[in-house]
């Protein structure tokens, strides 16, 4: 009988070290698959959103070619993040329902200054870390909305595209089907270039292509204008004003020369006037030295 009682209890024994191990093991297990997403390589993120780098398996063997086709692209890519900037700020998408509008298919911006100044320098990271078989994935949050998209660069070609945009992270609005991506200027778009044909990576996703030798050929301070027309390159109306930034430096740095010629004028008259102090004071001591003393004269006594 005590046997029986002490091998019920070992088996109890056993069994609750067993429960309390599965208690530590299973949270941790978790954990490990929560904060890994499949193929998922974080890069940065901040309030704006994230950018991390998606690799890309393989789609298997087609009917057409008959060998398994993966995914390739011309990564890593060492790009400026200036470079990065333009592209982003080129971008733009038509298609929204705006109250008020004329028509549907007006053209806005993609990306607003802080969000361009947010991706730029992440995305440039991302491509310098990339491998041919990875893609560049971003997600941006607004208000509660997201925006999501990939870009990659295959030879001189920037490959953009829109999964989502400003829609719920829980249901499907906004889906990006339903809208046009466009590049301004449009001599930098790329329209005949359709790389890796026999594999169309989510084709019912709007894209854009974007030469990477136009993108460089772009002027330096180049954004994406509020009215929509293409920047082809500086006008006199812009030139002026940088004529007259010049000038206006050129005053600057003159009276500051004027300033501290005079700063060194003025310690020159500082130095002289204290050395004419130090002998006016060193001739009152020597004559004061030179100088005899007088006694004072006794009272004679009178009669």
């Amino acid at each position: 009988m005590r046997l029986r009682m002490r091998c019920a209890t070992a088996a109890q024994s056993r069994f609750r070290r067993l429960c309390r191990a599965w208690q530590v093991l299973v949270p941790y297990l978790l954990l490990c698959a929560c904060g890994v997403a499949p193929n998922l390589t974080p890069i940065g993120g901040g309030p704006l959103g994230t950018v991390a780098l998606e690799r890309l398996a393989s789609r298997g063997t087609t009917a057409k070619y008959g060998t398994s086709q993966t995914f390739q692209a011309t990564h890593p890519a060492h790009l400026p993040a200036a470079l990065v900037s333009q592209l982003l700020a080129g971008l733009a998408i038509s298609g929204l329902d705006r109250p008020g509008s004329a028509t549907a298919r007006e053209t806005y911006p993609l990306f607003s200054p802080e969000e361009i100044d947010f991706l730029a320098p992440l995305i440039a990271n991302a491509l310098a870390h990339a491998q041919p078989d990875q893609r560049v994935r971003f997600t941006m949050h607004d208000d509660g909305l997201q925006t999501q998209g990939t870009l990659y660069l295959h030879r001189t070609t920037l490959q953009f595209s829109l999964s989502h945009y400003r829609s719920l992270a829980t249901d499907g609005q906004h889906k990006a089907p339903g809208f046009a991506l466009s590049f301004n200027p449009p001599e930098a778009q790329v329209h005949t270039d359709t790389p890796q044909s026999w594999m169309i990576i989510e084709p019912d996703q709007p894209r854009v292509a974007v030469s990477v030798d136009a993108l460089n050929q772009l002027p330096a301070l180049f954004l994406a204008p509020a009215d929509k027309k293409p920047v082809t390159g500086a006008t006199p109306a812009q030139a002026a004003p940088a004529a007259e930034q010049s000038r206006l430096q050129q005053e600057l740095q003159s009276t500051k020369d004027v300033v501290v010629k005079q700063a060194e004028e003025l310690q020159k008259l500082k130095a002289e006037l204290e050395s004419v102090r130090r002998q006016l004071t060193e001739k009152e001591s020597a004559s004061s030295k030179a100088r005899p003393k007088l006694t004072p004269r006794k009272p004679t006594a009178t009669p």
